[in-house]
């Protein structure tokens, strides 16, 4: 498995939809999803084209997914939120642009296709760390998923992960 260069304060995180387009049925809830990247990590989000456009076809969202890979500012990518559909383009990407500009990946449900497609391909990713979910808990961020999250973002080596 790669090594994947971890973060710094003020880093550009790539946000987009790779499957179900939830921002733009629930604008409120991702713009705070979005603050909290702000706020609590200090990183600045950077949205991609059919993060909020629903029925977004496959080519469009292969597209923003490839563009965010191969943008050397972004330093991180985070899904929005899974879906439904994922699997129906993964498999036709080609593994050398994700190979060659290796960098963090964070989101699950659907976008576990994606996350298999880079382990298949020697680059870790994280399960979980979605923008609508986990970024924009009402009232305040759980503790823990701040935590974890910030060592996945920022820091090397092992940490236990305690219940």
């Amino acid at each position: 498995m790669k090594i994947l260069r971890k973060l710094k304060k003020g880093d550009k995180v790539a946000i987009l939809s790779p499957s179900f387009a939830a921002p733009g049925i629930f604008p409120h809830v991702f713009e705070l999803g979005l603050q909290r990247i702000r706020d609590v990590f200090g990183l600045e989000p950077v949205e991609y084209p059919t993060t909020r456009k629903l029925n977004a076809s496959s080519d469009e969202r292969a597209r923003d997914l490839i563009a965010t890979f191969e943008n050397p500012e972004i330093k991180a990518v985070i899904a929005s939120i899974g879906g439904d559909d994922q699997v129906t383009y993964i498999y036709k990407m080609s593994p050398n642009i994700f190979i060659n500009n290796s960098k963090p990946f964070f989101g699950y449900s659907d976008n576990s296709h994606f996350c298999n497609f880079l382990f298949q391909h020697g680059i870790p990713s994280y399960y979980g760390a979605c923008v609508m979910t986990q970024f924009a808990m009402q009232k305040e961020m759980d503790t823990y998923t701040v935590e974890y999250i910030h060592h996945a973002l920022f820091d090397s080596g092992k940490y236990e992960i305690l219940p």
